[in-house]
């Protein structure tokens, strides 16, 4: 997205990490919210610190949500199972971009994944489109919170403030019908208490409260 700063960036690449490393078929909050403990976020990382939250132990809260069945339990996706055979789809992706540029690839994989009914039906996900972005919600509330302070660049705060107004939620507001269905697949269910806020949680930290501090923090109420 071309209004995170560069720092933002930097934190949703490493949530990305986060879930790659954790064996996550999907990227959420909890996610974000691990990119944002590490050492690229700045005041943000600070933030969180002072109030007693680090990477090491939101991390292992996270890996122990997972095995209680809170999280989305792990399935190998499209992409692990070429792994399996000796198929880097990475490799291949960035080949492809190679010979023919990174906007006819992405018009490829847009243009595949959303085949006419009579050529298969619907709208389909292939290994090139990534993993399904469940933290949606939280990057468009970021971006309405450097609305209000009249701000174009989002930066770590301002994930930081989309993530936890998000994490007082139930675990799929907002999910257009194509997100409900991939969670589906995933194994979750509408209701089901955002993993983020359980992290959050298990610090004794509420997402509300803490972000009235943040708010504070920031010199307003975003």
């Amino acid at each position: 997205m071309d209004r995170l700063t560069p720092a933002a960036r930097r934190v949703m690449v490493a949530a990305q990490d986060e879930a790659e490393g954790l064996g996550h078929g999907y990227i959420g909050d909890e996610h974000v919210l691990l990119g944002l403990l590490g050492d690229d976020a700045g005041s943000a990382q600070r933030f969180l610190r002072d109030h007693g939250l680090d990477l090491a132990a939101a991390r292992t809260d996270l890996l122990r949500l997972t095995a209680d069945g809170r999280t989305p339990q792990s399935r190998g996706d499209d992409a692990a199972t070429l792994r399996a055979v000796g198929i880097d789809v990475g490799q291949v992706e960035h080949q492809l971009k190679a010979a023919f540029g990174p906007d006819a690839v992405a018009e490829a994989v847009w243009r595949a994944s959303r085949r006419p009914w009579w050529r298969g039906g619907g709208r389909r996900r292939n290994p090139l489109c990534g993993k399904p972005f469940f933290a949606k919600r939280a990057l468009a509330l970021a971006v309405e919170s450097a609305d209000r302070q009249g701000r174009r660049d989002v930066d770590p705060e301002h994930l930081l403030y989309g993530v936890l107004l998000d994490a007082a939620d139930p675990f799929g507001t907002g999910l257009g019908r194509r997100g409900r269905k991939r969670q589906a697949q995933l194994g979750w269910r509408i209701g089901t208490c955002n993993p983020a806020a359980a992290i959050l949680a298990a610090h004794g930290l509420d997402p509300g409260w803490l972000r009235a501090q943040l708010s504070a923090d920031m010199g307003s109420a975003p």
